[in-house]
């Protein structure tokens, strides 16, 4: 998933999810309107099967299913241009 500043967009990409091969429509992008000025608030929720993004305080709300080959185990961050800042970052077990 990623925020593409320029669009102004929030979006998930299922095409690295895991296993996608069952349908050709399966692998995916799915956006969502996300304008944010200068900071971006995510929740995020991860599970076996799924991932969901509430932003700006449920401004916009996406799920999406995954079928992942391993456990989701990393969370990674980067920036194809400029930079950022983690300001705050929570992990809770899904229990």
């Amino acid at each position: 998933m990623y925020y593409d500043t320029a669009r102004r967009q929030f979006v998930m990409d299922r095409s690295l999810s895991g296993l996608t091969s069952f349908s050709p429509d399966f692998p995916a992008m799915t956006v969502a309107p996300a304008a944010c000025e200068g900071t971006l608030r995510l929740r995020l929720f991860v599970d076996r099967s799924s991932v969901e993004a509430f932003g700006q305080d449920g401004e916009f709300v996406m799920t999406n299913r995954v079928f992942p080959s391993a456990p989701y185990d990393r969370v990674t961050f980067e920036s194809r241009r400029g930079s950022f800042t983690v300001k705050t970052m929570k992990v809770y077990p899904i229990r």
